[in-house]
């Protein structure tokens, strides 16, 4: 069930699209901008949204836990974050009970230098957040669409991820980091068609009734960890045989449905650890490590995303693995 809830919020945040895989920051630039975050805090916060890149002092691209503490100091603490279908993780809340909290959350399978889980309620309809092109809470779905271009597509209303846009549609919001959730007005009708687990489009004429607007912004990286999209059962596409499931940071390889052996995984961003070396020069893109009590295996991810799963195991002889989705 977590793994699953993991790729729907990944599909929600980044609407259909694993992009910009590059290596993070690592050694002295990576100390840099923890000190950087934390020297930065003023006497009035900085509410500004940069797409793709901050979220006020949070940088999405680098920001660990304890940084985003520190910068903050005592409008920040510990606390714990429901991510949705009855899950709640740790993670750290910012301006609490403020119509300027903001939710953050590091899923462990991504590594801790990137959050992936930043978002924004408001309250009472209201906040101080807002994108450079004013999307905020409340902003109404038609203006939405304006400002995408083009129609996009979200999941009926009335369950726990109701009303989540999961697809941009190419239009100008697709790939900037951006995912928002919206809710019909309070006395508005919503005809039982746009309820449920089903796809509407913004300009379906019924929506329209429902006179819906911003009610949660989500952010996330422009490099974003492929980790999360990983999550789930693959089926090789040249040996139907071979299969492989990944929950958390446990990866399980299957020969004709009889398991033949367990691993765990770890991110490597920039493919940086000693195992991705093991040809004379590290790959360039973003990497994970397979361990188990002997061995260190690093492989080079070509696509992720939710139906293909491709990577290349460096100092392996053959070409990429190549996977189909299967649950």
């Amino acid at each position: 069930m977590r793994s699953q809830l993991l790729i729907l919020l990944s599909t929600m945040l980044f609407a259909f699209g694993l992009t910009n895989c590059q290596p993070r920051a690592t050694g002295d630039s990576e100390n840099n901008a923890q000190d950087t975050i934390a020297t930065e805090v003023g006497p009035q916060p900085d509410f500004t949204i940069v797409l793709g890149e901050r979220v006020g002092l949070i940088d999405l691209n680098t920001a660990t836990e304890a940084a985003v503490l520190n910068a903050y100091g005592d409008q920040a603490q510990k606390d714990s974050i429901y991510l949705g279908e009855g899950i709640f993780e740790p993670g750290v809340i910012l301006f609490k009970r403020t119509k300027n909290q903001v939710e953050l959350y590091w899923d462990p399978t991504m590594g801790i230098h990137q959050p992936g889980y930043v978002a924004i309620y408001g309250k009472d309809g209201q906040t101080d957040w807002k994108t450079p092109n004013d999307i905020t809470i409340g902003t109404s779905l038609e203006e939405v669409e304006r400002l995408n271009g083009k129609p996009f597509e979200f999941y009926g209303f009335g369950w726990d991820f109701g009303g989540y846009v999961n697809n941009w549609k190419g239009g100008q919001l697709e790939n900037q980091g951006l995912g928002l959730r919206f809710e019909s007005a309070e006395g508005a009708e919503t005809p039982m068609e746009l309820l449920g687990e089903v796809i509407i489009s913004s300009d379906d004429a019924s929506v329209r009734q429902t006179k819906a607007t911003v009610n949660k912004m989500t952010f996330s990286s422009s490099r974003r960890s492929p980790i999360a999209m990983m999550q789930g059962g693959w089926r090789s596409t040249t040996d139907e045989g071979y299969e492989i499931i990944i929950e958390g940071d446990q990866m399980r390889h299957y020969n004709n449905q009889r398991l033949t052996y367990t691993v765990t995984i770890e991110p490597d961003p920039g493919c940086q650890s000693e195992a991705c070396a093991i040809t004379g020069t590290a790959p360039e893109g973003f990497c994970f490590i397979e361990k188990d009590e002997f061995d260190a295996q690093c492989n080079l991810i070509i696509t992720a995303d939710l139906t293909t799963l491709e990577y290349t195991a460096i100092g392996a002889a053959g070409g990429s693995l190549v996977f189909e989705r299967v649950d």
